[in-house]
């Protein structure tokens, strides 16, 4: 492991456990995960559906920050091109699947649009920040596809959710700002923009 990853994950838990002892709220959940390809080019990358499931934590009430860990499978396919003997494209083509694991962290700035009222028990928020997709790891169905998956992409995203009671749903839209893949092992080195919907349980944290 690299200095500087060992670095930024030390960070990351101390911070994660920090904001655990200040939280007002703990959050367990998960569901769909999907991927927007922003340039599919010539190995046609296409995202399929994935998932997703962990925790966060909320810090503060009406204006909250909410930093979470989850555990995210991504599933792309994308398509080789068959080359005959003579060199030229032969008309034919196999289609293969290529999934990663990895952790996703956001940190999120939030808002609930109405005051926090426990009678009640409803509301509804937005929210918004950056995440990281930190690799666990990757396979594909294709031996002779040779890439390295970054070891982190970064995202800027979005997202809006309504609570009642001890349940949550929430959805979000995530722009990749990076790459991938790490190096030159395919045509196109796709940026993958992240869709999810979740929802949950809520447990309220006494001070």
């Amino acid at each position: 492991m690299k200095p500087h990853f060992k670095l930024a994950l030390a960070l990351l838990l101390f911070n994660g456990a920090a904001a655990t002892l200040q939280a007002q709220e703990l959050r367990l959940g998960g569901g769909y995960s999907g991927s927007n390809i922003r340039e599919s080019g010539s190995e046609k990358w296409a995202g399929r559906a994935g998932y997703q499931f962990g925790v966060d934590v909320l810090i503060g009430e009406r204006l909250f920050v909410k930093p979470g860990l989850h555990l995210q499978v991504r599933n792309l396919r994308y398509t080789v091109q068959g080359i005959g003997p003579d060199g030229s494209f032969n008309g034919t083509a196999s289609e293969y699947k290529y999934t990663s694991r990895a952790l996703r962290i956001p940190v999120l700035l939030g808002a609930r649009l109405l005051a926090p009222n426990e009678e009640n028990g409803f509301n509804a928020y937005v929210m918004g920040g950056p995440t990281a997709l930190v690799a666990i790891n990757a396979d594909s169905d294709n031996n002779s596809l040779n890439v390295t998956t970054r070891s982190t992409q970064w995202y800027l995203g979005a997202g809006f959710g309504v609570e009642y009671k001890f349940l949550f749903l929430e959805g979000g839209y995530d722009v990749a700002m990076t790459n991938v893949f790490k190096g030159d092992g395919v045509n196109t080195n796709p940026k993958v923009n992240n869709i999810y919907v979740c929802t949950g349980v809520r447990f309220g944290l006494k001070k």
